[in-house]
């Protein structure tokens, strides 16, 4: 059974699933001046979408999810397209909005599973790192036994757990209380890994010392690192590896997502030298201009234009049904 924000399904209900998504967030506090030192307070607009490009960072109304209304309709297009799930990943330091999840998922007609996890260390409040080991536990375990603190909505896993380059104190409590509460509960954990640095195999270490199964630790956006060496070292973990399609922005000088061209390539090497690498997708939208409205790709990126490619470029069907149905079920079933 996996839990969603409107009760348990079962696992076959689950359909093409995006293991990776924000649809009510805040990271305002992630904003950052334009190339030349300047603040910008525009909104996202046709007009100013280049300007965003080129500094993805710079506009404080990109980085707010703030409209249910926005959510639903696009989820709806997603829907159109054949996506009927979405993990909402929206962690402590992001603004979660999770008593909204379950409206959201009604009106969309979309599956919506919602993570508990806390962020990178630099968008936490302090009142969470305040928080002793035993009590980031309890909470974590309340959120998938009982219901996230303060809404009625109920966690289907843990997650989206931050570290940075280098893991702070709070990150790595965190993630061995997530860890020790997942265990207990039989569900999954995802990670964002920084892309500065080479921890995957040294997080996951970490998490299955505290008990948890690696076929339950979910590795996000790996495409920020498509380095074939580290991601091998991930795979054979045991963990998952997640790809998001859909962002080619710049976050400044030096600073720029890949391309879904070299994400492809990319993913479809890494199935040719590790055919049993457990692998889901995803868009990770997680800012407004990522949306369809404002000229974006949307929720459904992978399962509209990505999919195609793929199956073009001889993935088998079985294939791409491990991807997009088999592991995020595999993942999310807490049994």
């Amino acid at each position: 059974m996996i839990q969603t924000v409107l009760g348990r399904i079962e696992s076959a209900q689950l359909g093409r699933t995006s293991t990776n998504e924000h649809l009510l967030a805040d990271s305002r506090h992630l904003r950052r001046p334009l190339r030349d030192g300047r603040w910008w307070d525009g909104e996202v607009t046709p007009q100013n979408l280049g300007d965003l490009r080129w500094n993805w960072l710079a506009s404080a109304d990109n980085l707010h999810l703030d409209s249910a209304d926005v959510t639903v309709e696009e989820l709806a297009l997603a829907r159109a397209d054949g996506l009927r799930t979405v993990v909402e990943a929206t962690s402590i330091g992001m603004g979660p909005d999770p008593a909204g999840l379950p409206d959201i998922s009604r009106r969309s007609g979309v599956h919506v599973v919602a993570a508990f996890g806390s962020y990178i260390d630099k968008t936490l409040p302090e009142s969470w790192k305040q928080h002793s080991d035993d009590e980031m536990r309890a909470i974590f375990s309340r959120a998938l036994a009982e219901s996230i603190p303060g809404t009625d909505v109920r966690a289907g896993l843990l997650g989206l757990m931050g570290t940075s380059a280098e893991i702070t104190l709070a990150e790595e409590r965190a993630l061995r209380a997530a860890a020790s509460a997942a265990t207990d509960a039989g569900c999954a954990v995802s990670i964002r890994l920084d892309a500065a640095a080479r921890r995957g195999p040294e997080v996951a270490a970490l998490l299955t010392s505290e008990g948890l199964d690696p076929r339950r630790i979910l590795f996000c956006n790996i495409d920020k690192v498509m380095d074939a060496a580290y991601v091998h070292d991930i795979v054979d973990t045991g963990a998952v590896v997640e790809f998001a399609f859909g962002s080619e922005n710049s976050f400044g000088d030096g600073a720029r997502d890949a391309t879904d061209d070299q994400r492809i390539a990319f993913l479809l090497a890494l199935c040719e030298t590790r055919p049993e690498a457990r692998i889901t997708m995803s868009s990770s939208v997680w800012t407004k201009g990522q949306l369809s409205r404002h000229g974006g790709m949307g929720y459904g990126h992978v399962v509209r234009r990505v999919v195609p490619v793929l199956e073009r470029a001889g993935v088998p069907a079985g294939r791409l049904e491990r991807m997009l149905v088999t592991e995020p079920a595999d993942l999310l079933d807490l049994g």
